[in-house]
């Protein structure tokens, strides 16, 4: 990989400063208000957005920054959620989705209506709905969901063109306050993405609240009651070789911000905290777990890096510069498992006073445990098996915990 850009160094800068002097000083007191509504950092999502962090990947014909690679993405990712990974997901997401949407798929008449309206409202905010209650979660993956039953979502035509959505999903990161949906859904020739807007009647919302990243829109459930699509809101399949919208990278990057934010809490605590007249970093057994600490965190910033850089240069495996391996799903299985195992490294070295709500590294454990299993480290693993042994079977689509 070549070195980082001046352009990638300061944009990463910038997101540093502003998750470090703005995010960070309220991440605690969010994260402890008892009502969903409390914890939306409204503030931090205007001036976030005003900054360029949900915009950034967008050309600069469109708004945008035009930087677009995955590298800058996941550069940006691990900044922000290092101050506090739940307001990061607002942008992170939203920022690979509007790449990938208004710009690789819309139409010109969908552009035209959209992008003014993102670009416009510092709150408006993207998900998709793809997750559903009884039928997305399966646990055997070697066996094949047939496509009629793997969305009970539908979607019918109306006379005029347009379409009625009726059914309902779960666990959409940013679904509640998303203004712009897309929601796959079954039509009778097959699963179709629709562009549904948020304020669109019939559409109902609810959140729920997880044990980690509670800070923000974290998850809901969406419920389609004759929710209807206007005629021409079918967003394109994605160009040839793309096989999904990049966040898979992102999310990973994400989870090691979380991680590197527990570490330094954790040194600062462990140089620190004295005991047998010396700061405990010093004593051999937690020096050593230390060590372990800043090992993996740097293992998965290879590894994210790795997996951002070769979707950004395809043609290093066309070429066989590189071996044709699921980077991505690597690491997001493989940041997943060494940020949560760091967490609980950390919550060791804390001892009783990791456990007291109101402490930093209780909060890290938690957020830690959530990304765990949004990186869904068996089904990512699975791919890494089916690449290396070659797997002929077509396999159910793998689309990431958020």
């Amino acid at each position: 990989m070549q070195p980082l850009s001046q352009e990638q160094r300061e944009f990463r800068d910038l997101a540093r400063k502003f998750a470090q002097e703005e995010i960070k000083p309220k991440a605690m007191a969010l994260d402890r208000e008892p009502q969903w509504e409390e914890r939306i950092p409204w503030d931090l999502l205007k001036k976030g957005s005003q900054l360029g962090f949900r915009t950034f990947v967008l050309q600069e014909e469109n708004g945008g920054s035009g930087m677009s690679d995955h590298l800058t993405s996941c550069l940006v990712a691990e900044e922000l959620a290092a101050g506090e990974i739940g307001t990061a997901y607002y942008f992170m997401l939203t920022a690979r989705r509007a790449r990938d949407w208004f710009e690789l798929r819309m139409t010109p008449e969908q552009r035209a209506y959209f992008i003014p309206k993102f670009v416009a409202d510092d709150l408006y905010f993207t998900t998709v709905a793809i997750h559903e209650p009884e039928t997305d979660f399966g646990f055997d993956y070697l066996t094949e969901t047939p496509d009629n039953v793997r969305l009970s979502t539908r979607a019918d035509e109306q006379p005029d063109g347009s379409w009625l959505i009726n059914g309902a999903k779960a666990y959409q990161t940013v679904g509640y306050l998303a203004k712009l949906i897309v929601v796959r859904a079954q039509t009778p020739s097959g699963v179709q993405s629709f562009l549904v807007e948020g304020d669109a009647p019939g559409l109902t919302r609810r959140p729920l609240s997880k044990l980690g990243r509670r800070v923000g829109d974290n998850a809901a459930e969406i419920f389609f009651d004759d929710v209807r699509v206007p005629k021409g809101w079918i967003l394109p399949s994605a160009p040839k070789g793309r096989t999904d919208m990049g966040t898979h990278p992102t999310i990973a990057a994400l989870t090691l911000g979380l991680g590197r934010a527990a570490f330094e809490e954790t040194l600062r605590y462990t140089q620190e905290r004295v005991s047998g007249g010396k700061p405990i970093i010093k004593h051999q057994a937690v020096g050593l777990t230390i060590a372990e600490m800043a090992m993996s965190l740097e293992a998965s910033r290879r590894l994210i890096w790795t997996a951002a850089w070769v979707k950004d240069h395809p043609e290093a495996i066309a070429d066989g510069g590189m071996e044709n391996l699921p980077y991505e799903h690597m690491a997001l299985a493989f940041t997943g498992t060494a940020v949560q195992r760091l967490t609980e490294q950390a919550l060791e070295l804390f001892g009783g006073a990791g456990v007291i709500q109101g402490m930093p590294i209780e909060k890290y454990v938690r957020d830690a445990h959530v990304q765990k299993h949004v990186s869904f480290p068996f089904p990512s693993r699975f791919k890494i098996t089916e690449a290396l042994l070659g797997f002929k079977r077509k396999l159910p689509p793998f689309h990431g915990g958020d």
